[in-house]
């Protein structure tokens, strides 16, 4: 009998930028898409190998983010936000929307600088789910997390269309770059769809 309940990786990508508040300093803030929604990906299935995979807008419906963090690759040694403390996480109409103050170590100050220099440019998030694959078409339409753990900075992202980015200055600025980072994923899966 095949367990359905799967534990899975998927990756993203993202951009960053400063925000400075108050001219008390630089604030390290990384924002953007770990998950987008409606947007079919290839990815790799253990039984089946590739296949394409959808997650629905409501994966996420009901689901606790309380407890989910930001690390690098996957690495719980790796922390550099939680959810509720110095992260928040929210869904809309594009996917779930992520918003990190970095905390002011070494650590995170350099992951920081990679990612705005786009050396690292992807995300990837680790969740549990029980949708199987559809043999006929070798595709998944993922319509419910049983859990998300984490979301991760990594360069390599499974899901390439999804987007980060690094923080504002005011609310006025940061509404308009949330736009821009709006139409730049729309831009990138209507190429990748072409």
């Amino acid at each position: 009998m095949q367990n359905n309940r799967k534990n899975e990786f998927r990756s993203v990508n993202f951009e960053t930028e400063v925000r400075a508040e108050d001219g008390s300093g630089k604030k390290l803030v990384v924002r953007g898409y770990p998950i987008l929604f409606n947007t079919p990906t290839k990815v790799y299935d253990w039984f089946y190998g590739e296949i394409t995979e959808t997650i629905l807008p409501t994966a996420l419906d009901g689901v606790d983010l309380d407890n989910v963090y930001l690390l690098v690759g996957h690495n719980p040694d790796n922390v550099l936000g939680k959810n509720g403390i110095n992260m928040r996480l929210e869904t809309d109409d594009t996917g779930l929307f992520m918003e990190c103050e970095m905390p002011n170590t070494q650590y995170a100050r350099d992951w920081y600088n990679l990612i705005e220099a786009k050396i690292v440019d992807g995300m990837s998030f680790w969740f549990e789910f029980s949708d199987i694959v559809n043999p006929e078409t070798l595709t998944r339409t993922i319509t419910h997390f049983n859990a998300l753990h984490e979301i991760t900075i990594t360069p390599f992202p499974a899901y390439k269309e999804t987007v980060v980015m690094a923080a504002r200055q005011n609310e006025e600025e940061r509404a308009k770059r949330e736009q821009n980072l709006k139409k730049e994923i729309e831009k990138t899966i209507q190429n990748w769809e072409v």
